[in-house]
């Protein structure tokens, strides 16, 4: 079978992709990655954010898999610098800029892509819209990833993005302010995929775009139903498959990070993600709260760690740039995150408790999420303060319940090899060249 992978060129939206790709390759499949290849200015700052893209297409060339390469757009750039200065819908609606950003162009080299790389199927990152697009326009089966079931509606739960709590009553101003946001930002997004659809003179998507399954022929979500609580039916080809994440358990099995851990403490985990860790502020306050002689505290500090390891707030703390998370996460009692989708799943995988400290939209679904499977806790970044995070983290550690949820968690995907589902699937589905069908 020949595959062509499509995704933004971040962590989060590459990394269940990555897995798919390895394990494709490993069975004798051809695999090709289509995504925006950047190049940093040397000798000039560089945002973290713009290192941490550059990077990823030699890392998925060192997969063994080829690169075609997306123009990026450079609105789509702006709106990227912005994402991590926004909140709430503020946020996501930067986060749909960028994802939109360039979608014509960028669907039209995919679409080459397909026909050049006589690829059976195209399957890429649900945000990556123009993928949507180049599949129709190269005639290939079009597969999305969903790396949880965030973008869906959960009965009872806060509008996605916002900033509300589960404990927000319905009907409450707060709430309809939100939905009502929600609904204004949802439509925007219809009515530029419709547009782009008409540039490209391909049939449009349904209506609904942010809040239903954007594939006709099938949907991975890297989840299992058990994990989302309230998730209502999806009116599309679903596959459950589990967390996306082969290759990855054995990365750098000496890294710093694994050796210095001990056995006499709790250890605890802490990343804010890729995106949202460049305020070292946020960090040393994460630290404080957690100094103490009987805790050994490991971070990935990303854009902030060169700031902290020149002088580390507490003496239990080590800190790195970037760490072998799954590895890690195997080998820690705690875990405090940003409540990214790939961390939160992979913390729910491994069964450790969490306290989420949410930035941005599908964070926020996150911790909520969280909450609602009893596995953690959540501090809103407006009441982060030492005595937050400390009293926070002291119900996390005190009480037995969090940790037999998290187990729980765990159970319910035990046995589960979610990259093995989502290969088995693609290679079920019906298989079709591009290149046949090319004009």
């Amino acid at each position: 079978m020949r595959v062509l992978l499509a995704a933004h060129a971040s962590v989060g939206h590459s990394n269940a992709l990555r897995s798919i790709g390895r394990a494709l390759l490993a069975g004798g499949d051809a695999v090709a990655m289509a995504m925006p290849v950047t190049r940093t200015p040397p000798f000039l700052p560089v945002p973290e954010l713009a290192k941490t893209a550059a990077a990823i297409p030699s890392a998925v060339r060192a997969d063994g898999m080829e690169i075609f390469p997306l123009s990026p757009s450079l609105v789509g750039l702006w709106h990227a610098l912005r994402i991590s200065r926004a909140r709430g819908i503020d946020e996501l609606e930067h986060a749909l800029g960028y994802f939109l950003a360039g979608a014509a162009p960028q669907a039209r080299a995919i679409a080459a892509a397909a026909t050049s790389f006589r690829a059976d199927l195209v399957v890429a990152d649900y945000l990556l819209f123009a993928a949507m697009f180049g599949a129709r326009l190269a005639r290939a089966p079009y597969v999305s990833i969903y790396h949880s079931a965030l973008p869906f509606p959960v009965e009872g739960a806060p509008p996605m993005g916002s900033e509300l709590g589960n404990d927000e009553p319905a009907g409450s101003p707060a709430r309809h302010a939100a939905e009502r946001r929600l609904e204004i930002l949802s439509a925007r997004c219809d009515a530029r995929l419709s547009a782009v659809a008409r540039a490209l003179d391909v049939e449009p998507p349904p209506g609904g775009s942010l809040t239903r399954p954007s594939s006709t022929v099938l949907n991975v979500l890297t989840t299992v139903p058990e994990l989302e609580p309230g998730l209502r039916p999806l009116d599309a080809p679903v596959l459950f498959a589990g967390p996306c994440i082969f290759g990855r358990g054995v990365e750098s099995p000496n890294d710093p990070s694994l050796v210095v851990l001990r056995d006499d403490v709790t250890r605890v985990y802490v990343s804010m993600g890729t995106v949202f860790n460049d305020d070292p502020t946020v960090f040393e306050t994460l630290l404080c709260a957690l100094d103490g002689p009987d805790l050994q505290v490991i971070v990935s500090a990303g854009a902030s760690a060169e700031r902290l390891q020149r002088r580390i707030p507490t003496t239990n703390s080590r800190v790195f740039a970037r760490v072998p998370q799954v590895a890690l996460l195997e080998r820690v009692d705690l875990v405090v995150t940003h409540g990214g989708n790939n961390t939160v799943q992979e913390t729910l995988a491994a069964g450790k408790p969490m306290l989420v400290v949410p930035f941005g939209g599908d964070q926020l679904a996150n911790a909520r999420r969280v909450e609602r499977l009893g596995a953690g806790v959540a501090v809103l970044p407006a009441r982060l303060d030492v005595d937050s995070v400390r009293t926070a983290f002291g119900r996390l550690r005190s009480d037995a319940t969090f940790r037999e949820r998290a187990r729980a968690c765990a159970a319910a995907l035990a046995g589960v090899d979610g990259t093995m589902r989502a290969v088995d699937a693609l290679r079920s589905l019906p298989r079709h060249s591009a290149s046949a069908r090319a004009p």
